[in-house]
């Protein structure tokens, strides 16, 4: 029996899945497709708030807007930590805020993308968790990107970005 739940929404034209832990503390991924554009975008973001198969945030919104705009059929958001919390402080509080199943994603995520960028943000390096992601990466040929680095060399958060800013290669 698997570990995870897959929650699907069909709406306007775009398909909208979500995988959750059973017990809904993690997200491991959210997939949305489009009736137009072609390729695969996938997203590595610091942790899942509360957006679901039905329900987006704001960085869902931004992700999804990007992804119009570099004409991607689909995208896909991972994360470092797939422990759904508003607030990055609390992931620190946890004693696996990367949960139980999201490397598997990750890879899973890295193999059926096109394209990844990197977007995390200054909390990345919470229990070198970056490093140990950035390793996982290098394991697979996809081209990966960013949108800016902080003063730590870590991939700003896309939600801060400007639209018109231009990925960068990365890795």
């Amino acid at each position: 029996m698997p570990e995870f739940i897959t929650k699907t929404f069909n709406e306007n034209q775009t398909l909208s899945t979500a995988t959750f832990s059973k017990c809904f503390k993690y997200r491991y991924s959210l997939t949305k497709k489009f009736n137009t554009g072609k390729g695969k975008l996938l997203f590595i973001l610091l942790n899942p708030s509360k957006a679901t198969e039905k329900v987006y945030d704001a960085t869902i919104i931004r992700c999804e807007k990007r992804s119009k705009l570099l004409s991607y059929k689909q995208f896909r958001v991972c994360n470092l930590f797939a422990f759904r919390s508003t607030k990055p402080t609390e992931l620190k509080k946890v004693s696996r805020p990367e949960g139980p199943l999201n490397n598997m994603f990750l890879k899973t995520s890295i193999k059926w993308s096109d394209k990844i960028i990197c977007s995390w943000g200054r909390f990345g390096t919470l229990h070198n968790r970056d490093l140990e992601v950035i390793e996982i990466i290098k394991n697979y040929k996809t081209p990966v990107f960013h949108l800016g680095l902080t003063k730590n060399n870590q991939p700003r958060h896309l939600l801060y970005i400007s639209y018109n800013k231009i990925l960068t290669k990365w890795l």
